[in-house]
């Protein structure tokens, strides 16, 4: 695998834990946290609630990855380490968001989800328009 290929695979990694980590924020949401149940759907939205911090976590990680093999391979290595700042200060936002109760601190979430989804984006084209071209020859 050339270095550009490693490089959109993590940004695909990255965009995937993303989306996931939006769908388990959604059903947090829809749910509503484990005080505001009973019974099967306060465990249902326990479990919602820690598979989302769980992968909040995995998020960071593959954050790290991104920006580890951009600046490994000199791409797109500026988008890569404002996802990852952006990763963190959403997380901690998510945290907030546990601690009050916040409306402002999930919209925030939500906002870092963008931010940094089109940031993965932006490092996974600039990886692709850095492969050599397959047509010569």
């Amino acid at each position: 695998m050339n270095s550009s290929q490693a490089l959109v695979r993590r940004s695909r990694e990255a965009l995937s834990a993303l989306a996931l980590q939006f769908l388990l924020g959604m059903g947090a949401n829809l749910i509503g946290s484990p005080d505001e149940n009973s019974g099967a759907a306060r465990v249902i939205a326990g479990v919602i609630l820690g598979l989302h911090a769980l992968v909040g976590i995995g998020v960071i990680v593959v954050a790290v990855r991104v920006w580890l093999v951009a600046r490994r391979q000199g791409v797109a290595q500026r988008a890569a380490l404002w996802a990852f700042i952006v990763i963190i200060l959403t997380f901690l936002a998510g945290i907030g968001t546990m601690l009050t109760g916040s409306g402002w601190m999930s919209f925030l979430m939500s906002v870092g989800f963008v931010v940094a989804a089109a940031l993965y984006v932006r490092v996974g084209v600039s990886a692709l328009a850095r492969e050599p071209s397959s047509d010569a020859g």
